[in-house]
């Protein structure tokens, strides 16, 4: 038999990549709708893979990483938008939104004008620019306190040269009106976490990592030249210079820390509030106390404890310089979150976290603030967990199904799944609901997950083969069926469905005629395209075409390029005459 291999046309490939990039947009504003910004920014990367070249893919996706404050991302996107569309005001205002978070003001100022000249009287630009503009008067308009800065400068000599550069000193005006500015907080963050000399500048105005004052050497008018040996070093001597109350302090503390490690949690609490009693001018102390009452449930006393420590952090520090740093003040907001999650008091202990990262931005308390989302995931379902109100509303759904109000159908599955996600019967009833609806690869994604739960399910079989055969994937349907008829070889519908698609295909193969659809199917199934990238299958193929009879004794010789090449003419790749 002759054979002819079968191209795609490319204008059908473009038009089927526009359908999946649209269908993927419409995903994605829904899920930016109900707020789910991560599963956004997933289906706009999916529409930007399948079409690169529409703007409003960029914008979107922009928009979400900006309202998840990652304003690289957000500039990255805003930026290749307005490349795309030079004339569309929109992509200048993402643009510019992400600049201004990021602490580029000129140039989120620059941007905004520019968008404005393609539509002045756009609300959102508009605003933006005047964001930008009492912001930039705010600067100007505000004094450092230049005791605090004097003495830090004192304290810290590098600070001298430091504030030499107008880049960084414009930095810590920046700092200094965050604190009155609640917009300007992830600015600072950002600077925290790019510029080390502004962790720098803020541990040294809190007393904190406070080099010797000493002034700075003086630079050499030539470099130094080597020397011919390193001369050793002379051992620094290690002097304690904490008070005999800090020192008695520290021991209880010592104590309690050896207590909680062994969890004998009553002994560790008295330890630390003795060392409270000797020093009550110290965060760590209470901090450690919040733990040791989370441990033992006390999770109020906890909040108590640790809220009123951090009521008289500016008293303690000026008491006890240091006593109140950043990272302390932001380990005891970190403990009030802990025990607000313990409650399962989600929003609280999400507020107390991002506090917490204002005052020390780092990767341990980032990581508790995505481990308490999970956690607030897991618990939300399983406040939905209700075998018999699943098994209401799978009843409802079938009957919607019955009444042929598929949309009712798949509405009604949705809450029995959120009820009771173990249920493979529901995940393929929903499935035969989107597949009324013409949503195959959501009712595909269905039909997975029941065969995940009970891969003997032979309806779900069938209801895949079904799937796959809607959408010309002839070579799937086959396979879907003959799983189901493995399981149960009298299984009726399995049957008629694989009767079903060899009769079409031995039609499609009489016929001559290509179907571009099942082509395009076809082409983008991973497992075709390693079957004709393969050099022994492709040389078969020129064999059937030049020699069929030699072609046909490679294959009857050899099962496994006889099942590729089935594959193949089963997914109108290959035609045989």
């Amino acid at each position: 038999q002759a054979c002819s291999l079968t191209q795609p046309q490319p204008a059908m490939a473009e038009d089927d990549a526009k359908a999946r990039a649209a269908a993927h947009k419409a995903k994605g504003n829904a899920a930016f709708a109900a707020k789910n910004f991560e599963e956004a920014i997933g289906h706009f990367t999916e529409a930007i893979q399948a079409d690169p070249g529409d703007h409003l893919f960029y914008s979107n996706r922009s928009a979400c990483c900006a309202s998840l404050e990652r304003y690289q991302e957000a500039l990255e996107d805003g930026m290749q938008c307005v490349k795309l569309k030079p004339d569309w005001a929109k992509g200048y205002s993402r643009k510019a939104h992400a600049e201004f978070f990021l602490g580029k003001h000129e140039e989120a100022e620059k941007t905004y004008r520019e968008g404005l000249k393609l539509a002045p009287e756009d609300a959102a630009l508009k605003g933006g620019l005047q964001q930008v503009l009492d912001n930039k008067n705010k600067s100007s308009s505000s004094t450092m306190d230049m005791g605090l800065l004097l003495e830090a400068v004192q304290r810290n000599p590098k600070l001298a040269e430091y504030l030499k550069d107008p880049g960084f000193l414009k930095s810590v005006q920046t700092v200094l009106q965050a604190q009155h500015d609640p917009k300007l907080v992830p600015v600072v963050q950002q600077m925290v976490l790019t510029d080390p000399r502004i962790k720098e500048l803020l541990k040294t105005l809190q007393g904190r990592d406070s080099p010797e004052r000493s002034a700075p050497e003086p630079v050499p008018s030539e470099p130094p030249q080597k020397k011919a040996k390193q001369e050793k070093a002379p051992e620094a001597k290690v002097v304690d210079e904490r008070t005999d109350q800090q020192k008695e302090a520290d021991q209880w503390k010592d104590q309690g820390n050896t207590a909680f490690k062994s969890k004998n949690f009553e002994e560790a609490a008295e330890k630390y509030r003795k060392a409270i009693e000797v020093l009550p001018d110290e965060m760590s102390y209470y901090s450690n106390l919040g733990a040791v009452l989370i441990e033992m449930d006390k999770h109020e006393e906890a909040i108590k404890i640790c809220q009123e420590a951090l009521d008289r952090r500016y008293e303690m520090n000026t008491a006890n310089p240091g006593g109140a740093s950043y990272e302390k003040v932001a380990k005891a907001l970190c403990r009030i979150a802990s025990a607000y999650a313990k409650r399962k008091q989600f929003d609280e202990a999400k507020t107390f976290y991002e506090k917490a990262l204002v005052e020390d931005n780092n990767r341990f308390t980032r990581q508790a603030m995505r481990d308490l989302d999970r956690a607030r995931e897991k618990w939300e379902k399983q406040q939905l967990l209700d075998p018999e109100k699943a098994e209401e509303h799978k009843q409802q759904g079938n009957e919607f199904f019955k009444e042929q109000k598929f949309v009712e159908a798949k509405q009604a599955y949705d809450e029995a799944l959120k009820r009771n996600p173990k249920d493979a019967t529901v995940y393929a009833n929903r499935a035969a609901a989107l597949t009324k609806l013409l949503s195959f690869p959501d009712a595909l994604r269905d039909l997975e997950e029941a065969l995940k739960l009970d891969p003997k399910y032979v309806k779900a079989h069938h209801r895949k083969g079904t799937c796959h055969l809607l959408m010309k994937e002839y070579h799937k349907a086959l396979k879907a069926f003959e799983a189901g008829l493995a399981i149960d070889a009298d299984n009726e519908p399995c049957k008629q469905g694989k009767a079903q698609v060899l009769s079409t295909i031995q039609q499609q193969q009489a016929s001559g005629d290509v179907d571009e659809e099942q082509v395009q199917h076809a082409m983008a199934d991973p497992e075709i395209q390693k079957i004709l990238s393969d050099p022994q299958v492709r040389m078969v193929l020129r064999k059937m075409e030049e020699n069929p009879a030699m072609a046909s004794e490679v294959m009857r010789k050899d099962p496994q390029m006889k099942a590729a090449v089935e594959k193949l003419i089963f997914a109108g790749i290959v035609k045989v005459r």
